[in-house]
């Protein structure tokens, strides 16, 4: 859907850098979701370039007949503004959104209806700010950077409705978080022991030190883990480097290999008939030939039994 043209005559907020930075990075979401993030925002940079009273303060009346010159420059100047600011809002909005705010008449009035839209009760968000800042919890191998100053935030956020929280508990509230694991837990003895009086921005400083100098979060690659635990359990043995065995199937293979050479030597060859796979004594060509006379044996007779036995 294009995007609703810019209402006419408004002031192009050339000038106003704060306010084209919020249009380029923030838009509000249709259902609202992120109307927090936003409104923290839109107020930043509206209070940045002098323009938050024109979301916050209702318009002035219209001038009369017998108003003053000033209190029709003062009316102009805002109907100006709101305008420009009209625009800012639209702008920072998606689709579904824009289509009504275009069709409202000025910046407070389009504020307006998006705050009883999508703002939470201050209770309800005072509640939950305190709750999470309460309920934090810190794990090993956490960060301690980024904890240290979602607490720092939520004590913003409980500020701005109005509940001070004191800056001792402030302090004993993160380094009881801290305390779960156990490498802080001589930092907050340490600390404690000293009974030192620092900003919540000091302790932040002093806990980003710590982990630094205890070396927490600094891990090894992962396939240097891999490798190294690989070759202990294959190629080391006492702390010394050790030949590969050879696979206990090859042992058996070579011992296999020689028994058959061993059976099949005497058997190569028959001196008689030359034929392969038995002795001579045994040879049925040899042995037929004796009995048909045609050769004498040298020493006793053969013995077919015994032959047998033998090549069994």
């Amino acid at each position: 859907m294009a995007t609703p043209t810019p209402t006419p005559n408004a002031t192009p907020l050339a000038s106003s850098s704060w306010l084209r930075s919020f249009m380029d990075r923030c838009k509000l979401e249709k259902n609202g979701s992120n109307f927090s993030d936003w409104d923290a925002q839109l107020k930043l940079a509206a209070e940045g370039d002098d323009k938050l009273r024109y979301l916050t303060e209702a318009s002035p009346s219209e001038p009369t007949t017998r108003s003053t010159a000033a209190t029709r420059e003062a009316y102009e100047a805002y109907q100006k503004e709101s305008a420009a600011m009209k625009n800012v809002l639209i702008f920072a909005m998606e689709a579904d959104l824009q289509r009504r705010a275009f069709k409202m008449g000025n910046a407070n009035e389009i504020y307006s209806k998006l705050v009883t839209m999508f703002s939470q009760a201050p209770r309800i968000v005072q509640y939950e700010a305190a709750a999470a800042f309460f309920d934090l919890d810190f794990k090993e191998g956490q960060k301690v950077s980024p904890h240290v100053l979602k607490l720092m935030e939520l004590v913003e956020s409980l500020k701005i409705q109005k509940v001070e929280i004191p800056k001792e508990l402030i302090v004993d509230r993160i380094l009881y978080s801290l305390s779960k694991v156990k490498a802080y837990v001589q930092f907050r003895v340490n600390f404690n022991m000293q009974d030192k009086d620092v900003s919540l921005e000091e302790l932040h400083k002093l806990l980003v030190q710590a982990e630094r100098d205890m070396g927490l979060n600094v891990n090894p690659p992962k396939d240097v883990l891999n490798i190294s635990t690989k070759s202990k359990g294959k190629f080391k043995k006492n702390g010394r480097k050790g030949k590969k065995q050879a696979p206990t199937f090859t042992k058996a293979k070579t011992c296999e290999a020689s028994t058959s050479k061993i059976k099949k030597g005497p058997l190569d060859k028959c001196h008689y008939c030359n034929g392969m796979g038995h002795w001579k004594r045994n040879c049925s060509k040899y042995l037929g030939d004796i009995k048909a006379g045609k050769i004498t044996p040298v020493g006793p007779p053969p013995s077919k039994d015994k032959g047998k036995e033998k090549q069994a």
